[in-house]
């Protein structure tokens, strides 16, 4: 029996890849949560364990995004700390033929 590769779940990791390319170093993220952004996070903490960047510094916007980051090793902060965001990576659940998202 061979396995099949599940689409879906081949399309969120690539999706969740490209978003964490989008991140450089020096930058301060916000982490969603969510299956997709969970393959972002991943991504992203191997980016930095690499050494492809360094400087980064996320705000997970729950416990489960928390949990990913420490586990791949993102360093951590609150909104409070900052006074700004380079870029926010989440999922859009809902999005109409016009690009809109709920």
């Amino acid at each position: 029996m061979s396995a099949e590769i599940d689409p879906i779940k081949l399309m969120k990791q690539e999706v969740g890849k490209a978003a964490a390319k989008r991140v450089q170093s020096g930058m301060i993220v916000g982490l969603g949560t969510g299956s997709t952004t969970a393959y972002a996070i991943q991504f992203l903490g191997d980016r930095l364990n690499s050494g492809e960047i360094k400087d980064i510094v996320g705000i997970p916007t729950s416990f489960q995004a928390e949990v990913l980051a420490k586990q791949y090793g993102i360093p951590l902060t609150t909104l409070d700390a900052v006074d700004h965001i380079d870029v926010a990576i989440d999922g859009a659940d809902e999005v109409d033929p016009q690009k809109n998202f709920d």
